[in-house]
């Protein structure tokens, strides 16, 4: 059915049908007053869910716009992204952070927007003295844009960037899409596993991730967009109407595929940015509160 509906999500936490450890996953969720946090571990190539082998955190909100929600939102990232770092037992001397997606369309913008908000310090480091630079860490940002805008995949760009900045980790920042329409702007997810640019809007391009780049990567995205058809199903699952005879009354199924965002994206997305760009930065930065 949800083929039908056109409903596609990026999120792990939105294809859990049972709230149990499984074979091939575990899930626990944890949540406060402010914050309800899904993580994932996908055991398996081959699981249920049709995820990379890896982990998946999300960390849900219900507000943006109170600057103490922010602040707990922003450390809510900040722990869990640190967490799955020290996991992945690197070195982390040099980190290479991408922004993805189109910044001229508001709700493919978060990617650009984030790395324009973050320290960047290469350049530093390849021409001043190392001890002035004490307290942060050797970082460097990439646009890569889309296709329509550069001819190239986003892939090869990045590709290309790391043979020569060679970073011991990617951090691909994208926008999602999901099957909830309460979670538009609402939810932030971070995995181990990478990211396919375009894969939640049936846009697929090549894949960001350790098997294609040989680098680790960690992918971090917001969703900011949703279907017409996740839209139509959410609402006749809630009213208990039966799909299939609604189905039989829509002549051209391919609008269900529409893709939508919230009129207030474009004050929304500089709440996101700010969120998503300083906890990165409290990451890629140990000192960065003092600096």
């Amino acid at each position: 059915m949800d083929n039908i509906f056109q409903i596609r999500t990026d999120f792990a936490d939105e294809l859990i049908t049972q709230n149990i450890h499984t074979e091939t996953y575990h899930h626990i969720e944890k949540r406060n007053d402010f914050i309800k946090c899904n993580m994932i571990s996908v055991l398996n190539d081959q699981n249920e869910l049709g995820k990379a082998k890896g982990e998946y955190i999300s960390i849900e909100f219900k507000n943006l716009f109170d600057q103490d929600d922010r602040k707990q939102i922003i450390e809510a990232i900040h722990e869990n992204l640190q967490v799955m770092i020290e996991k992945m037992e690197l070195k982390l001397s040099k980190i290479l952070v991408v922004g993805l997606g189109n910044r001229f369309i508001t709700s493919d913008a978060l990617g650009p927007a984030v790395v324009n908000d973050i320290m960047v310090t290469a350049h530093l480091y390849e021409n001043e003295d190392q001890a002035l630079l004490e307290g942060t860490r050797n970082v460097a940002v990439v646009q890569p844009g889309v296709m329509g805008q550069t001819g190239l995949e986003s892939f090869e760009i990045v590709k290309s960037i790391a043979q020569s900045y060679q970073p011991d980790l990617i951090i691909a920042v994208d926008a999602l899409a999901t099957r909830n329409i309460a979670r538009i702007n609402r939810v932030v997810q971070i995995n181990n596993t990478g990211i396919q640019p375009g894969s939640g809007v049936g846009n697929h391009r090549k894949a960001l991730n350790y098997q294609s780049l040989k680098i680790p990567v960690i992918a971090i995205g917001v969703a900011t967009v949703t279907s017409i058809g996740a839209i139509l199903n959410e609402s006749l699952e809630q009213a208990e109407i039966e799909k299939e005879k609604v189905l039989q009354k829509i002549q051209d199924h391919s609008h269900l595929d529409l893709v939508v965002t919230p009129k207030a994206m474009d004050d929304e997305l500089k709440h996101l940015t700010y969120i998503v760009a300083e906890s990165l930065n409290k990451v890629l930065h140990p000192d960065y509160d003092r600096l």
